[in-house]
């Protein structure tokens, strides 16, 4: 009787856990949401629509939406043991999709502050494609041996059973990638602040060069950390699944959002300064504009190829991503 006593206990222990977890992760989405709608509409909003543009929005609202599913399974009152378990999978299937969107965003960051390397762009392409076919196979494997019931135990919404002593594994491909992508970042920054200083010679390329390194390098030790303190979870107590999953949804979030609104902040800034120049008259003559052009650096042109840069000879050049 002890023994079905403690089993009961620890399991309403784990749900309040999974419970408290999912409303820290959902308050830190809603949280940057609400302190970060004036950029949002000045930055993406008013702006043309971009691949950049694209990601920003999937990235945004596909996490709150999850939000409002994940806190709907652990509080609600209506889930069947069909929906818990249908919740269960696309909750395994939403952790993957952020996690793979907020990496396609860092990606373009990389490839920008490589020149256009095409060795790059092909290390860090196919190491993307094996890395989220590997987790992804996990995902499914793992997902399809779920058993979930609704209700089980008053007050208890959905419970999963059966989950596979290796599900802990699909955060590894993962971490590996996190890894090579972290390397790249530091390798690039070490490049840039080495004895040869700047690859740029304009203001505006030394800003984004530092800017984009510094987010790189941010966004990549927190979602390390993140993603190893989920496997370190599943290896210690599968039962607490949940428990990491939203911290992993909302950081990614979060960061990934951020890189953009920084990136486009900077761009703001310079296109203003152009503005005000143009108001004073400094670009009136044809020897000023062919300066301004001749500004361009390598590192200003792949913005243009790979991040849609819109760059205007007078007004400066003009960040859409």
């Amino acid at each position: 009787m002890s023994f079905v006593y403690n089993a009961i206990e620890e399991a309403v222990r784990d749900v309040y856990a999974t419970r408290y977890a999912s409303l820290a992760a959902s308050s830190i989405i809603i949280y940057d949401h609400l302190i970060t709608l004036d950029n949002e509409f000045d930055l993406i909003w008013k702006s043309p629509w971009s691949i950049g543009k694209g990601l920003f929005i999937i990235n945004r609202y596909y996490s709150l939406a999850s939000v409002v599913a994940n806190n709907y399974a652990l509080f609600g009152t209506t889930l069947t043991n069909s929906g818990c378990l249908q919740y269960y999978h696309w909750q395994g299937w939403t952790g993957l999709i952020a996690c793979m969107i907020a990496e396609t965003i860092l990606q373009m960051r990389l490839y920008a502050l490589y020149f256009l390397n095409k060795r790059i762009l092909y290390l860090m392409v196919g190491s993307f494609i094996l890395t989220s076919a590997s987790a992804a196979t996990i995902m499914s494997i793992g997902v399809n041996q779920f058993h979930a019931e609704a209700h089980l135990l008053p007050g208890l919404p959905c419970l999963v059973f059966n989950v596979p002593s290796y599900f802990y594994s699909f955060w590894i491909p993962i971490l590996a990638f996190e890894t090579l992508l972290c390397i790249l970042a530091l390798v690039r920054g070490f490049r840039t602040h080495g004895d040869s200083g700047y690859p740029v010679s304009s203001d505006f390329g030394k800003r984004l060069v530092s800017l984009l390194i510094r987010d790189s390098v941010r966004y990549y030790v927190v979602m390390f950390t993140t993603y190893l303190t989920c496997l370190l979870v599943w290896v210690i107590n599968i039962d607490l699944l949940e428990v990491p999953i939203g911290f992993s949804i909302a950081f990614s979030c979060v960061l990934g959002n951020r890189v953009i609104f920084n990136v486009r902040k900077v761009n703001q800034k310079m296109k203003d300064d152009s503005e005000t120049n143009h108001r004073h008259g400094k670009e009136n003559t044809s020897d000023y504009e062919e300066q301004e052009f001749d500004t361009l650096t390598d590192f200003e042109m792949a913005q243009l190829r790979s991040l849609r840069v819109e760059v205007e000879p007078i007004q400066g050049a003009h960040l859409v991503i």
